[in-house]
């Protein structure tokens, strides 16, 4: 549950309370009596109501109170640094809303990583691609979306400085955080800012600041042991930690360790999307995914029939049933699938197993573990030396199912504009394409041929900090740097060698060539027989790839509380001077670049950036309701390359307290992110994807609207895309503006509300492929004059070969989407005191999104992702189809605590989410209509006993009543859910012992 706290957060290090001088301690305006114990009170109330920790031992993580206080002692307010802003505060609620979720909050509610706690707040609205969604470019990365926002638009602090971004690009674009590898254990709360704040922390806080604050302060050593698994299987878990801290003199440390090791899940482990028989669409469910066919298309492909394997030899599918654990059947094939009821036709007969699909993992099996270690070391009275590192190593395997380990023959053909995986068969005269998915019988087992991937990073900061003298002035003087490495390790068949394996089995010599292709005479009674582990050993090898990013610079920070008077209070200032620079290295793997693996491309870049910036903050206190934050902050970036970009951003936030219990607040402010690296340094990075050929439809079929081209099978063809980067994308700017309410009518209730509205310009989109396409065809058939900018773009980005065949396309990153998203968050926090019954407290927190557009470009229509997430549009410049969000996500949870006993109970209502009937797909759409999915409501409950003053035992069940995702009835193509929005794991649970020595 948020907890408003006074605890430090700010981009550089929080000055600790000892080391303000108390005479000097500020607040916002001069307090009355009342006010000061109202507010006094509140603190107390909050720091109480985080206490989940053990009763003697429970602390704040930065002021040292004592959970256990009398509710109604005035404490002395000590000032220190708040969120979104560099100037020490004693306020609780300030002009910038902020979400504070504690460390014993976290556990209470049930979540078991930092990654599923910030994933289940209201403020996450949007998909992302992570661990449980299949195939994506980041599936060893975790990271989320505030306000349906882009996930490189929010960025991640540790302590107030910014995290490495992960090297693998998101998306195969952009530059993302990953936030899987820092261990709860070490953690002592965690702060959102939502909106623009570049003002304080510069570039990338667009959606907002999501800051992680590490434990500066221990006693003793604490022991934790935590282990659990899933009621339908897989995922079992088991973490160690040990927590310490040291103090004697003038020396003061922080340290831990953490180990944790996690089994996977594979999609099959659930029947809800286990296999084919989850189809919604009855006519398609239970029919086999191929795993063995051959697809005859005529003489001329004018034909699309898969060839009876029986016709071939008799129950050839027996000689391979033991694939898929014993699943493997003959079936029939169809075209059409993923259209509504009636839309597909039957096309002949295969190999296949209903539960081929479900071969992949939707949770990595993974081992990781951690070091952290903090320390400060006073000098003086008036000096502190500090430091702080993170170390880890994060290991992690993850599968992509059968669909990525599979061979067709003729592979290169595709290089020289052919379909790829066609032969013209001798004995028939005419094309087909035999292929074959390798599954994990033949390859030796489920995570033989899955990806391997160790992530290494760490975070480290120090430097000195203090007073001059007996003056007001207070600075900080530190160096920061996080780096993150990532190898990757996959077992994939190598071009060459498997070529010549089923050459050898069953194509025989190659013949010749027929309208470029090659020519066989296949024996395909050989094709039907199970490639043994040791023969895919032998024609497979290690794709190994590594990568890197870090992020450093130096800062010098200056702050005086009490600048000067004025009627209303003292003037606070704060000032930041940084230097620093992030380096991206993501280097091609030359195997992959010249196509030594079966069917795989992949993505290369690497540059350095540097980066300037001066910031300064001002408290302003008008009249003794009103003051006001003012920041302003000039950043300056110089590429490698030679372009260069600089943007200067503004914040203004009033804070008007009429009465004591009630603050109204407003803010506007201005925010800039750099182009990510991805798409400034990515190297030329080829993809394969399918396309519509739109020359060739109007110059068969002259007159055919190239909506009606796109639907006809016959003019999609798949070709290489071609990635390549621009150096000269200019910023992406922001605008925003929201106010609110804080009422606070007793310290044992607080209710807030605040509007939120952010207008993105500039907004980095690759050219549309689709788009690039539309306009060649447009410019070779005299629509658009050749020589305009327009052709000469298009025809430049277009290949074809001598016969006109597509070939290749190639596009780059543009500025030129807009974007606007504006919303409510509201929260409720209730003590009510029981007596000899103990405590009860409810906390809860909503957002709801009230509009989010999207244009992607100038004169293209605005796109409502609300209700039309899968923006796709044949003009579309933008390109890339837009993911849905949630318009509404509530969460709340009722604790009850009670002498050694707390118990908790948290329910997650994620609210209406667009089904696949909103997809650009007409028959669709015709079908079923736009509409959306019933809300998704998730039980978490936690239990905890306290054994004596040093040990407890807690038990945690989530997603308490098992519940799946809302059935779509339109989504008729597997995985038959939304991955990046739902996930399938199901209930859970976990046991966990602590002990202090």
């Amino acid at each position: 549950m948020p907890v408003a706290g006074i605890t430090a957060f700010g981009y550089g290090r929080a000055t600790p309370a000892s080391m303000l001088r108390p005479t000097r301690t500020r607040s916002l305006e001069p307090m009355k009596p009342m006010q000061r114990s109202l507010l006094a009170a509140a603190i107390v109330a909050a720091l109480s109501a985080s206490a989940y920790a053990l009763p003697v031992r429970a602390q704040d993580s930065q002021t040292g109170t004592t959970q256990k206080q009398d509710k109604k002692k005035v404490q002395e307010m000590k000032a220190v640094v708040v969120t979104g802003s560099l100037i020490p505060t004693a306020e609780i609620n300030t002009a910038t809303p902020t979400i504070t979720i504690t460390a014993e909050n976290i556990k209470r509610q049930g979540f078991t990583s930092i990654y599923q706690a910030l994933r289940a707040q209201p403020l996450a609205t949007g998909e992302v691609q992570g661990a449980a969604t299949s195939a994506s470019f980041t599936q060893g990365a975790q990271s989320i979306s505030l306000l349906g926002l882009p996930p490189d638009f929010t960025l991640f602090l540790i302590n107030g400085h910014p995290l490495a971004s992960y090297p693998l690009l998101y998306n195969g674009e952009a530059n993302i955080s990953d936030i899987s590898n820092i261990p709860l254990a070490m953690v002592s709360r965690i702060d959102i800012v939502p909106g623009n704040q570049s003002s304080i922390y510069g570039s990338a806080a667009i959606a907002g600041v999501v800051n992680i604050i590490l434990k500066k302060h221990a006693h003793g050593l604490d022991f934790n042991y935590q282990a659990g698994g899933f009621s339908q299987g897989g995922g079992s878990s088991q973490r160690l930690s040990l927590v310490g801290g040291y103090d004697h003199g003038p020396l003061s440390l922080v340290y831990g360790l953490q180990y944790q090791e996690q089994q996977p899940i594979y999609q099959f482990q659930r029947s809800y999307a286990s296999s084919t028989f989850a189809n919604p669409n009855p006519e398609l469910a239970g029919l086999p995914s191929i795993t063995y066919g051959i697809l005859d298309v005529g003489p001329l492909f004018a034909g699309n029939n898969y060839i009876d394997p029986n016709s071939i030899t008799p129950n050839a599918c027996a000689n391979i049933a033991n694939q898929y654990a014993g699943t493997t059947v003959r079936g029939e094939t169809v075209t059409g699938v993923g259209q509504p009821p009636g839309q597909y036709v039957g096309n002949g007969y295969a190999c296949g197993s209903p539960y081929a699909p479900g071969y992949n993992t939707v949770m990595n099996k993974t081992r990781e573990g951690s070091a952290y270690l903090s320390g400060t070391f006073r000098l003086n009275d008036h000096t502190e030396l500090y430091g702080n590192l993170l170390l880890d190593i994060y290991s992690q395997n993850y599968g992509v199912g059968p669909f990525y380990s599979f061979w067709e023959p003729n592979i290169n053909g595709f290089y020289n504009g052919q379909a790829p995986g066609y032969i013209f068969n001798a004995n028939t005269g005419t094309f087909q394409n035999p292929f074959e998915l390798f599954s994990p019988e033949e390859v030796g087992g489920l995570l033989t041929n899955s990806t391997h991937e160790v992530d290494r990073s760490y975070n480290f900061y120090g430097g000195i900090k203090g007073s001059v003298g007996s003056s007001n002035w207070n600075y900080d003087a530190f160096f920061a740097r996080s780096q993150l490495n990532t190898s990757t390790n996959e077992l994939h068949p190598l071009t060459a060698k498997v070529d010549a394996f089923f050459q050898n089995q069953f194509l025989g010599p190659k013949l010749g060539t027929n309208y470029g292709y090659p020519v066989y005479a296949p024996n395909y009674k050989n094709f039907y027989q199970n490639v043994t582990p040791a023969e895919y050993q032998a024609f497979s090898g290690i794709i190994h790839s590594s990568s890197e990013d870090y992020t450093q610079n130096v800062n010098l920070q200056v702050t005086n509380t009490d600048l000067f008077a004025l009627p209303a209070g003292n003037v606070g200032v704060a000032a930041v001077l940084q230097a620093g620079d992030e380096n991206w290295s993501l280097p091609a793997n030359p195997l992959l670049t010249s196509h030594a693996f079966w069917g795989q491309t992949a993505s290369s870049g690497g540059g350095r950036r540097n980066q300037y910036a001066a910031a300064v903050e001002f408290h302003i206190p008008i009249f003794s309701m009103l003051s006001a934050d003012v920041s302003a902050r000039y950043d300056r970036f110089h590429n490698d390359g030679g372009s260069s970009s600089s943007r200067p951003t503004y914040k203004v936030a009033l804070a008007f307290r009429p009465l004591s219990t009630l603050l109204l607040r407003a803010n506007y402010s201005t925010a800039f992110r750099m182009p990510d690296m991805g798409y400034v340094f990515v190297g030329p990075s080829g993809n394969f994807q399918f396309v519509t050929d739109y020359y060739k439809c109007e110059k068969n079929a002259p007159g055919t609207p190239f909506s009606a081209c796109s639907q006809s099978s016959a003019n999609n063809v798949q070709i290489t895309g071609q990635q390549n980067p621009n150096r000269f994308l200019s910023p992406i700017t922001a605008k925003s503006w929201g106010g609110g309410v804080v009422w606070s009518p007793t310290s044992n209730f607080t209710a807030k509300a605040d509007y939120y509205d952010i207008r993105i310009r500039n907004e980095v989109q690759y050219q549309s492929v689709n788009s690039l396409l539309i306009q060649e065809a447009q410019c070779l058939l005299g629509q658009i004059p050749a020589s305009s900018p327009v052709c000469i773009a298009a025809l430049n980005a277009v290949s074809r070969s001598s016969t006109g065949q597509l070939l290749s396309v190639s596009y780059q990153p543009v500025n030129i989407a807009s974007e606007r998203v504006s919303g409510i968050v509201a929260s409720l926090a209730y003590r009510y005191d029981l007596g000899q019954w103990g405590e009860l407290s409810l906390n809860g927190n909503y957002n709801v999104t009230l509009r989010h557009q999207f244009q992607a470009a100038p004169g293209e229509p605005t796109v409502d992702l609300l209700h039309n997430p899968y923006y796709d549009t044949l003009y579309s410049q933008g390109g890339s189809a837009l993911g849905p969000e949630y318009k509404t996500i509530l969460s709340g949870t009722l604790n009850w605590a009670v002498g050694n006993w707390d118990t908790a109970l948290t329910a997650i209502r994620y609210g209406k989410l667009a089904n696949s009937a909103a997809a650009d797909n007409p028959t669709v759409y015709q079908t079923y209509g736009a509409g959306t999915l019933p809300p998704w409501i998730l039980y978490n409950a936690t239990f905890k006993y306290d054994i004596g003053s040093d040990a407890s035992i807690g038990l945690t069940v989530n997603n308490l009543f098992d519940t799946m995702p809302p059935v779509d009835k339109s989504d008729t193509s597997w995985p038959y859910y939304n991955e990046g929005a739902y996930n399938i794991y199901g209930r859970s649970y976990y046991v966990d012992f602590n002990y202090r020595f």
